[in-house]
């Protein structure tokens, strides 16, 4: 009998040992970086953030698999402000919007980065628009608005070998 429960306690920790680590293994089964978004903007998981109007103080958006809702704050024209991201590898990164706002990417120095393609996303409605940007490792502001929308979601997602990086 002491033979069974001990198989039985190697089983189920067997099993408990591979379950979902939604952090480490976020394998979808070959879906599109457009339907992880699509996922993560109506799914969660969550951050909550407030967009700053000083791009010095922008807070950390840059969250792994992860629907940050940005709270945008009063500018001039509208709403808007300033979160940070932090790319932890090389290549392109394509930022989604559940609105279409005007969105502008900085490096740490103040300097502009290209948003190097735009496009519409039609694997759901939660996400409106999505931006293709070609980061180094480092720090990055992103800047919304202005707009009349006060809160947006971001699913930052790296593609291509940054894409394969973050998974390793």
């Amino acid at each position: 009998m002491n033979l069974r429960i001990a198989a039985l306690f190697v089983l189920t920790f067997a099993v408990a040992a591979c379950g979902d680590d939604h952090d480490d293994d976020h394998d979808h089964g070959g879906e599109s970086l457009a339907d992880e978004a699509c996922e993560h903007t109506t799914g969660g998981p969550y951050r909550d953030v407030t967009a700053t109007a000083d791009a010095a103080d922008g807070p950390v958006a840059s969250f792994a698999h992860t629907g940050v809702r940005v709270a945008l704050t009063d500018v001039t024209g509208g709403k808007g402000g300033f979160v940070t991201f932090e790319a932890d590898a090389a290549g392109d990164f394509v930022f989604f919007l559940s609105a279409d706002v005007p969105l502008a990417v900085q490096d740490a120095t103040g300097a502009a980065v290209a948003i190097e393609a735009t496009a519409d996303v039609d694997a759901c409605a939660e996400v409106a628009v999505q931006h293709t940007v070609e980061l180094a490792v480092g720090s990055y502001r992103l800047s919304f608005g202005p707009t009349d929308v006060s809160t947006v979601t971001l699913v930052g997602e790296a593609a291509g070998e940054a894409h394969d990086h973050a998974h390793e």
